[in-house]
């Protein structure tokens, strides 16, 4: 694909470049959930869930206590 084409698509699709996102991560999790189970796909989402958390720590030099704080925030304790 030439680079002219690729601009075209690129922003022909840019106004729905989040419904496409979350429609392709929902049907890759509705995938899992058919190929593995619940129980294990909950265990993934967990274990990736904290490996975020801690590349986010590394990335942005943050600490535990900074961590805390900011999910209290989150939930409104």
């Amino acid at each position: 694909m030439n680079q002219e084409k690729k601009d075209y698509w690129m922003n022909e699709l840019r106004p729905y470049r989040f419904r496409i996102i979350w429609t392709t991560v929902f049907f890759l999790l509705a995938l899992i959930l058919l190929w593995i189970g619940f129980g294990k796909t909950l265990v993934l989402l967990i274990f990736a869930a904290i490996g975020y958390i801690i590349g986010k720590m590394r990335d942005e030099d943050l600490d535990i206590y900074s961590l805390i704080d900011s999910v209290r925030s989150m939930i409104g304790i």
